[in-house]
């Protein structure tokens, strides 16, 4: 999440270690750091419990896109997955199926993208015709994991985005 769209986010509790804020009646999360202690599923299902999240819209930074997309899949190339070793956890299988991470949002043009992490977002490889995500293959896996239905969007102006949320 941009600086420019969290400035705009007044925080009002932790969960999880993720930030929990307000914005235009809606609630945000924002995790505290992308690592492996703060996306996990015993943290996802605590912040399903306490939020009774049924379904929840991610949004990720993209390079290579001047469009607002609707991720509908991902190729993680962090080096990262944030369920290795963190399966089985309570009554959700070690080996879950991520072939359906991803709903489609309306009225948005379709986009798989490739997760590089935070660090490799900065410099990405140069690939033409490549859509780099900094994060969303790193943490939507765990959202779908735990039972929440996920919808991605992605791009480069969070402004444009808040505004067909």
């Amino acid at each position: 999440m941009s600086e420019k769209l969290s400035a705009k986010i007044k925080n009002i509790s932790e969960v999880a270690l993720h930030n929990c804020g307000k914005l235009n009646g809606r609630t945000f999360l924002r995790p505290k750091k992308i690592d492996s202690v703060t996306i996990n599923p015993k943290n996802f299902i605590e912040l399903k419990k306490y939020f009774k999240l049924e379904e929840l819209i991610m949004i990720d930074r993209l390079i290579g896109t001047d469009d607002i997309v609707s991720i509908i899949n991902h190729v993680n190339r962090s080096g990262q997955n944030f369920l290795r070793g963190k399966t089985p956890e309570g009554k959700f299988p070690q080996f879950p199926d991520m072939s359906k991470v991803y709903h489609k949002s309306k009225d948005i043009r379709t986009a798989t993208v490739h997760t590089i992490g935070e660090k490799r977002f900065q410099n990405p490889p140069n690939e033409e015709k490549v859509i780099w995500s900094e994060a969303i293959g790193l943490i939507a896996p765990v959202a779908h994991y735990v039972g929440i239905k996920v919808f991605a969007v992605g791009g480069n102006k969070f402004d444009d985005i808040i505004r067909i949320l």
